[in-house]
């Protein structure tokens, strides 16, 4: 991002960068990298804070558009530590009440790790010892507002809506109007009014915004940049884009600390993610990429061939590679194996029915 941001400087032909120019001339250049228009838009937003001196000096030490180097003896190759920067799941568990944090500089993946048993290279100290609870305000992002419009804001997001009524994968093609209600210095929309791809009306209100798709959000934020909202009242419309951005950064906050991959492409210190039970104590002689019943598991080998198992309730701590690499052997498996036959990679017994189903069951 510091590398970007210079280079726009000097095409532009200017000394300081101001929000203007994030919201105009650079956003107009980045945005075809980015088919994602709400982690773009939270891109540009904390680029902005960086830019007013909003975050620490130590987090712009290294130059993150250069791959990371990796560390440690071959076989116990880890990621770096030192070079990552990120307290989110700090901010998210005791919140910070001095003003809102710069959590990230860019989303951009800056160094390549191999996606095959990247698991095997997270440094012990990023896994949690135990996933902890956050402070509610932080959760939304809000831990610098005074108490009563906290309290205002958690109580009305926090009460039950209608999930089936609200929840849809039809496109939303215009916000009709909004109807609002104000108390403690927060505006909250008690009625969002949306037309959807049917080109019929459905009524929902901010509540509702965790029942919401993130496709929602999106179709939000391209009305807004496409001027498909100016026939609202000004009011209204800023309104209606502060209530979404504080919404998606919420979603945005939390998905960085709870998924392995995003959580080292935005250089996260700490994830709230224990490590995986992937021992395969116990399972020696299974063969590979069997799927067993208790634990609800698989077994496969590691790159350097050692054999482990992959928890169907810890899919998610596990990299893309890995899971794409077992992925494949189970379809292998299930389209080629014979049943009630003996098959390659199976010398002791049959590949039966109920192997079918369990790894049917596992890809699904």
């Amino acid at each position: 991002m510091a590398i970007f941001m210079d280079w726009f400087c000097k095409k532009q032909g200017i000394t300081e960068l101001k929000q203007q120019d994030l919201e105009g001339p650079a956003y107009e250049i980045v945005k075809v990298f980015h088919p994602n228009v709400i982690h773009l838009q939270y891109q540009m937003e904390e680029c902005h804070k960086l830019l007013t001196d909003q975050v620490d000096e130590s987090i712009i030490r290294y130059n993150v558009s250069k791959p990371l180097p990796l560390g440690g003896p071959p076989g116990q190759v880890t990621i770096q530590f030192d070079f990552f920067f990120n307290k989110d799941l700090e901010y998210l568990r005791y919140g910070r009440k001095s003003g809102r944090p710069a959590l990230l500089i860019s989303k951009m993946k800056a160094a390549y790790y191999p996606d095959v048993g990247l698991e095997h290279m997270v440094p012990n100290q990023m896994w949690i010892e135990e996933e902890c609870k956050y402070d509610i305000a932080a959760m939304y992002g809000i831990s610098h507002w005074w108490f009563q419009r906290q309290r205002f804001y958690i109580d009305r997001h926090t009460s039950e809506g209608d999930r089936r009524a609200v929840r849809t994968h039809m496109r939303i093609l215009s916000v009709v109007r909004i109807e609002v209600f104000s108390l403690y210095g927060y505006d909250y929309m008690k009625k969002i009014v949306l037309r959807r791809a049917d080109l019929k009306e459905y009524t929902i209100a901010e509540r509702d915004f965790k029942y919401l798709y993130p496709s929602d959000f999106e179709d939000l934020y391209l009305l807004n940049l496409q001027g498909h909202l100016n026939h609202l009242p000004p009011k209204d419309k800023k309104i209606l884009t502060t209530a979404v951005n504080l919404w998606t950064r919420n979603l945005v906050i939390r998905q960085r600390v709870e998924d392995f991959q995003l959580g080292i492409e935005s250089y996260q210190t700490q994830l709230n993610l224990t490590k995986p039970r992937w021992d395969a104590t116990g399972f020696e002689f299974k063969h590979d990429f069997t799927v067993i019943d208790s634990p609800r598991a698989v077994t496969f080998r590691d790159k350097y061939g050692v054999q482990m198992i992959m928890r169907f309730n810890e899919i998610h701590k596990f990299s893309d590679g890995t899971l794409q690499q077992i992925d494949e052997a189970l379809d292998y498996r299930v389209k080629e194996f014979k049943v009630n036959r003996m098959n390659p990679g199976l010398n002791t017994r049959f590949w039966t029915r109920k192997d079918v189903c369990q790894v049917l069951f596992f890809i699904s």
